[in-house]
């Protein structure tokens, strides 16, 4: 081949980038001796829609999924728990990323120019103590709810991201759980080191 025609095709391959686009949050599952499940409410300014104790990862901390699921719980109600058991993982796009993932369309958010992906870790678990103190900038409610009540929630629209909070709420219902050693990491930190001070189930 001619070095001419080399050059050719050279110039013509196309150059693939790969970029990370993604999140990862914890939801706990927390019952009381009813069997009824533990929902917070967010303030208006966040929706004011209802979810188990949940919040995202601080990967800016090199945090754990299990480390923020304690975190969460500490900084929502103030409460220490135990984590039994994981649910599950999985991972839901931004609906308004239908586009980017169907058509490779940008996304209608004016400052997102491709898919979004949440991943999603859920965990089962046991209040062992604590103050149900809200935390004033995120929530302004919460309760134990029946799971009837909780489904009258999803009909009204009043659950919060559905594609992870309701699909959890219903592996939760069902038993799902696995133990937390399925989810396999090469920093993992232990309950006694973690500020949390809660435990994880052994």
């Amino acid at each position: 081949m001619a070095s001419s025609e080399r050059q050719t095709i050279k110039k013509e391959q196309t150059v693939w980038k790969e970029h990370t686009n993604a999140s990862a949050s914890v939801s706990v599952f927390l019952s009381d001796e009813k069997g009824r499940l533990l929902m917070v409410q967010d303030t208006d300014d966040y929706g004011g829609k209802w979810s188990p104790v949940a919040g995202f990862v601080d990967v800016a901390f090199n945090e754990e999924p299990e480390m923020a699921a304690l975190r969460e719980a500490k900084e929502e109600l103030g409460l220490t728990v135990r984590l039994d058991e994981l649910i599950g993982v999985w991972h839901y796009y931004d609906d308004d990323d239908k586009d980017v993932i169907a058509y490779g369309k940008k996304s209608s958010s004016p400052t997102v120019d491709k898919a979004h992906m949440h991943i999603g870790y859920a965990y089962r678990g046991t209040i062992l103590d604590g103050t149900f103190i809200m935390q004033p900038e995120e929530i302004q409610n919460y309760g134990f709810f029946t799971t009837s009540e909780i489904e009258q929630m999803y009909k009204d629209n009043k659950v919060k991201t559905p594609q992870y909070n309701y699909v959890g709420f219903k592996l939760w219902q069902n038993g799902a759980k696995h133990p937390l050693s399925i989810v396999q990491s090469n920093s993992r930190v232990t309950a006694t080191e973690s500020q949390s001070g809660a435990q994880f189930a052994k």
